[in-house]
């Protein structure tokens, strides 16, 4: 029999050269029913000497309405390894997780041109997560709710909370109390919300960067307040990047009365801090102290090691995956009709707080 003729043979064609009903045969490829034995191993080899090689992907797909892909939509997929490192270790961990479950996973990057949306329209998936960095493109947001399927945002439109805990104030409080320890009074912060608008790198007032930060940056700077800390001044990073830091390293260090300490909620403001303390001739920790959140690996940092809060990105895929797994389990009962079992507790991911080498007493 040639491959075009293997091609052609059908599951019909299969169950009845071994004397069963067609559901019966499909049952013994799906899995999805138990067959008996010497039925199974009878359409086996009817199906070996036809050539039968199982019902298509998207024969499957379309009969058991189940792709077991989940797309992971993120904007780290088109930049630099090192502009997101905490994405990718996400990455790793969704990926991981949905394979132990026999998942596949689509990465796909945002709705930005007419290419990137043929290709989100053209990929089917059972669920999807959003990671980081998807805030600016609306259509992105209404084509994934337009999908109708679990979906579980790691990014400015956050529903994180309902996947994975994280008591970041509880975090950031114990590190911003090394710094109060340390002496320091003139202290700043420096928060990131997705904003979109012209001024969004800017000093605003406390008060606008709470009302404008996703929850858990809100939560960080929550922590600062609660460790004492009466900020100077504030500054609104408007992205997650390095440059974005650069921005909020000039226009503090450019006060009449810098502080002496700089608190971030992300790793990469600190490390665009670092930059330009650098670049003045001001040594970090010496002449300025500061704090992270995150630790991943930046470049340019040489041996100096951040003051930073450890949110394990491989780690927290895995919960978040393990979350979207239970989601799609009870998706798929109440679809058939089966008792539904409820969500289980979301997991906590632990936030250890690494001193490092950037805090030290104010200088004089």
């Amino acid at each position: 029999m040639t491959v075009a003729e293997h091609r052609n043979v059908t599951l019909a064609a299969v169950a009845a050269a071994a004397g069963v009903a067609k559901s019966t045969a499909s049952h013994v490829f799906t899995g999805k029913r138990a067959v008996a034995p010497e039925t199974a191993d009878r359409v086996r080899r009817a199906a070996a000497a036809l050539g039968y090689d199982g019902p298509s992907a998207l024969g499957r797909a379309l009969a058991s309405g189940r792709t077991h892909l989940v797309a992971v939509m993120t904007y780290a997929v088109l930049e630099d390894p090192d502009t997101d490192p905490l994405s990718l270790g996400v990455l790793d961990g969704l990926q991981r997780e949905f394979a132990h479950a026999g998942y596949g996973t689509v990465l796909l990057p945002p709705i930005t041109d007419e290419a990137s949306r043929t290709l989100a329209h053209s990929v089917l998936f059972d669920g999807v997560v959003s990671v980081r960095r998807l805030v600016g493109f609306e259509e992105t947001d209404a084509y994934l709710a337009s999908r109708h399927v679990p979906w579980i945002a790691l990014d400015g439109a956050m529903t994180e909370e309902s996947a994975v805990a994280m008591d970041d104030a509880a975090a950031t409080e114990r590190l911003a109390r090394l710094v109060l320890e340390a002496g320091h009074t003139r202290i700043a912060i420096a928060g990131y919300t997705f904003a979109t608008h012209e001024d969004a790198d800017s000093i605003v007032p406390l008060e606008l960067l709470l009302a404008e930060a996703p929850a858990n940056v809100a939560r960080r700077i929550e922590g600062f307040l609660r460790a004492g800390v009466e900020p100077v001044a504030v500054y609104r990073c408007g992205a997650v990047t390095r440059e974005s830091g650069q921005h909020a390293a000039r226009a503090l260090l450019d006060l009449p009365q810098p502080p002496t300490a700089i608190l971030t909620t992300a790793d990469i403001h600190a490390a665009g801090i670092v930059d330009v303390a650098r670049e003045r001739g001001l040594s970090v920790p010496r002449d300025l102290s500061l704090t992270g959140f995150d630790a991943v690996p930046l470049a340019g940092l040489g041996d100096l090691e951040l003051a930073t809060v450890e949110q394990n990105g491989r780690a927290k895929g895995e919960i978040v995956a393990r979350r979207m797994l239970a989601m799609l389990d009870r998706e798929l009962a109440e679809r058939d009709g089966l008792e539904i079992e409820p969500m289980p507790a979301v997991e906590e991911l632990p936030l250890p707080v690494h001193r490092g080498g950037t805090i030290a007493p104010p200088a004089g």
